[in-house]
């Protein structure tokens, strides 16, 4: 029996997810390439181009799980509520605890993990909602 098309499926916010986490890697290595020519930072060895595509990837995946307990009851407006407090929280404090005080609060690898929480957060309130509700994909 098919399932009617507006109750929300698990497999449908998942590959919403990884999809989004895919899309957010590639942005992610540009604005590292970006950021590093920009500021001639010395890259980490943690951040490195499989580091990233793990992280985002991973992040988004789970991003997209989060989002199926809220299109499940049909409460967007929470979720969107609840991305924006989580990115504010997270560039928070990768600017604010920091060690280095002498250094800007985004120089280094704050600068590179904060570009990685906004990009990825605007991606999470913007592309996976529009993909979880797209009626042609993921059938």
């Amino acid at each position: 029996m098919k399932r009617p098309e507006h109750i929300p499926t698990f497999s449908k916010a998942l590959l919403a997810g990884t999809l989004t986490g895919i899309i957010a890697t590639m942005i992610n290595v540009i604005y590292e390439v970006i950021f590093r020519s920009i500021t001639n930072y010395e890259p980490a060895a943690w951040f490195n181009f499989f580091s990233i595509t793990f992280a985002s990837v991973l992040v988004l995946m789970l991003t997209g799980m989060f989002f199926y307990l809220f299109a499940s009851s049909n409460s967007f407006k929470s979720y969107d509520v609840a991305i924006a407090v989580i990115v504010i929280a997270s560039v928070c404090i990768t600017a604010f605890l920091h060690s280095d005080k002498s250094q800007t609060a985004f120089y280094g690898n704050h600068g590179l993990v904060a570009g990685f929480v906004i990009l990825s957060g605007i991606l999470a309130l913007t592309l996976l909602p529009y993909l979880f509700r797209h009626p042609k994909l993921f059938l």
